[in-house]
């Protein structure tokens, strides 16, 4: 996600609008309008898609959509989960039902703003002129602290949904993953941070930071049949233009 190559550009955002598809159809289906919201989300979500595998040359935006479309994503499921199941002890428009629904995105919102207002220890990306990657040590250790939160995670859920009963495990579900949403937000702190120093940079600067690789990914996306089609299909405008 980081250190994108062409590879990475090409499936990484197609797996973000994958969650959020998938992950969308779970949710709080019975409020009036949902399934238009979700259709009209969906729909933007691929747009988004579109433009960050074929056009976007802009490295603190592809990364920040797709970081933010991962944390957001995990943390609307939880509320979700919440919501559902708060809902079925207070009713569905209950006021302790919306309230518990809130408590997982919210608090991920909160930190996240936390971390960004705050100064980092270390800045943790290289530049090279204009082109910009994460350091390998702070890639490696993300890498690994990632796993161990993934680890932790799964092991606790399994525990404690093979010994308490239902309403319990659902707050364990919601409790655990939330906790997994707000780590994730803690490992990469240094790097949230990071990305707001590059994008204050870039405002005294007549082009934004690029990817590391740019020139291998440009020349995939030539080579992409869809990538082909955009490409002819601008040059059709411009020529009438």
């Amino acid at each position: 996600m980081f250190n994108p190559d062409a590879d990475a550009i090409k499936k990484g955002p197609w797996i973000a609008f994958i969650m959020v598809a998938f992950f969308g159809a779970f949710g709080s289906s019975g409020i009036p309008g949902y399934w238009w919201v979700y259709l009209f989300v969906v729909v933007v979500a691929l747009g988004f898609v579109l433009y960050l595998v074929y056009f976007c040359e802009r490295y603190t935006f592809y990364v920040s959509t797709l970081f933010l479309s991962l944390v957001g994503t995990l943390a609307y499921l939880f509320s979700s989960f919440a919501y559902l199941s708060a809902s079925g002890t207070w009713g569905a428009a209950s006021f302790e039902a919306v309230t518990m629904g809130l408590v997982p995105i919210v608090s991920v919102v909160l930190v996240y703003y936390a971390i960004v207002l705050t100064k980092s220890a270390h800045f943790p990306f290289e530049c090279a002129g204009l082109k910009v990657a994460l350091r390998e040590v702070a890639k490696s250790q993300s890498a690994y602290s990632v796993g161990i939160i993934a680890g932790v995670t799964t092991l606790t859920g399994s525990m404690f949904l093979k010994s308490v009963d239902a309403l319990t495990s659902e707050v364990v579900i919601v409790l655990v993953g939330s906790l997994g949403c707000l780590a994730l937000l803690i490992n990469f702190r240094h790097t949230i941070r990071g990305l707001r120093t590059l994008r204050i940079q870039e405002r005294s600067m007549p082009i934004p930071y690029t990817f590391m690789r740019i020139d291998e990914i440009r020349e995939a996306r030539h080579r992409w049949w869809l990538g082909r089609f955009f490409k002819w299909i601008l040059s059709l405008r411009e020529s009438h233009d």
